[in-house]
């Protein structure tokens, strides 16, 4: 009985929270996503209501998840990466119509100077519309401007709104709110031309030079007869120009030959990447040898208060990385920092280039040391004690059964997490980020910084560019990551496997 209620209310919410999505879907054409969804509910309730589906009910949610967390981040991006996708094309081609007309706006001389009252109706804005030119009214909407009788008018002056219009208060009007959704509100005419808001209590009309002729499917200047031509999701003017906004269109591998062929891309990608498996490289080299140092030490029994230094030793661990880094920066600042003002020096941590990367790579080694302690300590007594005594016996010093018995094994235990480490490392946004920003700046980039990794560069590509996030580029950059991370491991498992027969 507890499962049927169980069934009953978690396909209640299911279908609900799917109707209130499909509504939006259909509300905004999108018949392709209208179809997954329905596509997916339907799924949901058989596998939940037939019998013949028992042990589908356990796989299913896991599968869903995979779908939407791991498989549909991989497609978008990778269909991102051969497209244009950015900030100045991040519409559809009609949305795009639409702004490239608006753009050629102006107001239709000898317009009358329209007297209006916002009202709203719900969540809809409309506008009580008087011509004084024919005393007529209207009720204006961003789809409709319709005829209405002439409304009663209170003492004063002010029309009263058709049935089931509310009038905005003054407070109401006062808000940000309802002033932005004025100010964009655009009430459309006949002939192409249409009514916007100057003020709260006037409009006037208002036309394009630029229509749009659906036959044709072409968008034309009426002034001067030119049409506009399209070139890779933009419409070009008679000067040559790009006019925004442009919509999202398939450039195949643009993207990736910039990074090849560009020098503003190409140079600091070269010099990011190259960065980049120095400081992959060597954070997992310094930590894992300070690790296992700390662990060889601690491991000897001669040594008091092993299980005290132990759990001292991980405190780096045990707090959150974004935490220390934050406080991290706030001690190398290079006036008013900690570690400055302790050893009376003025070195400029965060803001040379020199310095900025000895900064992050002393900072990741602060962090990563504990992780890479744990592991070896684990590492290092799972060896069985005999065969260090049996070597002992033959003759061998403590050096060789080091570096001749415990390492070999020690390194077929640590070579996966080895190479683990340096997957992270080289996407490492949050230790470079969060410390240096990707900074100090250098001369060849505006937008990559002396101490920026590849994912930080990335980031930046994609949302702080300033001219306009290029996301098409970054989707591409990061697939190159991908490649490059595959690669390496690979490359370092293969190598690994000679290790395999020791153990």
């Amino acid at each position: 009985m507890v499962g049927i209620i169980f069934r009953i209310v978690f396909l209640g919410a299911v279908d609900s929270l799917a109707f209130w999505a499909g509504s939006s879907l259909w509300t905004s054409s999108n018949w392709l996503g209208l179809f997954w969804l329905v596509s997916v509910t339907a799924i949901i309730n058989f596998v939940y209501i037939s019998k013949k589906a028992k042990a589908s009910k356990w796989l299913l949610p896991g599968t869903i998840l995979l779908v939407l967390f791991q498989l549909y981040p991989i497609a978008f991006t990778a269909s991102a990466a051969f497209s244009n996708y950015s900030t100045d094309h991040f519409v559809t081609r009609p949305e795009a119509i639409n702004g490239v007309t608006q753009s050629y706006v102006q107001q239709v001389p000898d317009s009358p100077q329209y007297s209006i009252v916002p009202v709203h109706s719900g969540a809809t804005l409309g506008l009580v519309i008087n011509n004084p030119d024919t005393n007529k009214y209207y009720l204006g909407t961003a789809k409709d401007f319709t005829p209405i009788p002439a409304p009663a008018l209170d003492a004063n002056g002010i029309p009263t709104p058709p049935k089931g219009w509310i009038i905005y208060s003054e407070d109401e009007l006062n808000s940000d709110t309802v002033i932005t959704k004025l100010q964009e509100l655009v009430v459309p005419m006949a002939a192409g031309s249409y009514i916007k808001v100057s003020d709260f209590t006037t409009a006037f009309e208002y036309s394009s030079t630029v229509i749009y002729d659906a036959k044709k499917d072409k968008l034309i200047d009426t002034a001067t007869n030119y049409v506009f031509p399209e070139r890779e999701g933009n419409f070009i003017a008679e000067d040559g120009t790009a006019l925004t906004p442009g919509w999202r269109v398939n450039v195949g591998f643009k993207n990736f030959h910039s990074v090849i062929t560009d020098p503003v891309v190409r140079g600091p990608f070269v010099r990011v990447a190259i960065w980049t498996f120095i400081f992959a490289g060597l954070s997992v080299l310094t930590t894992f040898l300070l690790g296992l140092t700390l662990a060889l030490i601690l491991n000897h029994p001669g040594v008091k208060g092993r299980k005290l230094l132990r759990s001292t030793l991980i405190i780096p661990y045990a707090m959150p990385g974004f935490l220390s880094l934050l406080i991290w920066a706030g001690f190398l600042n290079d006036d008013f920092g900690v570690v400055n003002n302790l050893f009376g020096t003025h070195i400029p941590w965060l803001t040379d280039p020199y310095w900025a990367k000895v900064s992050t790579l002393l900072v990741n080694l602060w962090l990563g040391f504990p992780y890479m302690f744990l592991i070896c300590t684990g590492a290092i007594q799972s060896i069985p004690a005999e065969l260090a005594e049996a070597a002992q016996v033959d003759g061998a010093k403590p050096r060789q059964i080091l570096t001749k018995i415990k390492m070999p094994l020690l390194l077929v235990t640590v070579s996966p997490l080895l190479i683990g480490s340096f997957a992270y490392n080289f996407n490492n946004f949050g230790g470079i980020y969060l410390l240096t920003g990707g900074g100090p700046a250098v001369k060849d980039s505006q937008i990559a910084g002396a101490t920026d990794i590849l994912i930080s560069y990335t980031y930046k590509l994609a949302i702080e560019a300033g001219h306009g996030n290029d996301y098409g580029l970054a989707c591409a950059i990061s697939i190159l990551i991908f490649f490059i991370v595959a690669g390496v491991s690979a490359l370092s498992f293969t190598r690994t496997r000679a290790l395999e027969n020791l153990s």
